[in-house]
């Protein structure tokens, strides 16, 4: 059973990681007024971060 939720949590991590991936290029192809800088390395900041830790738990056994 704990395989099996650390699975579905490292899953869960990779989802968020796209979308928050998603969200950056988004925002900067939509041209938002906001610090792009900011927003792109906060963005892959983020998504390295979730990316890794979701595949860390998958790579568990």
């Amino acid at each position: 059973m704990k395989k099996k939720s650390t699975e579905k949590l490292s899953d869960f991590l990779i989802d968020i990681a796209k979308l928050v991936f998603g969200g950056v290029v988004l925002s900067v192809i939509l041209d938002l007024e906001i610090n792009k800088i900011v927003v792109l390395l906060t963005g892959m900041f983020t998504t390295a971060v979730l990316a890794l830790f979701g595949f860390i738990l998958y790579n568990k056994k």
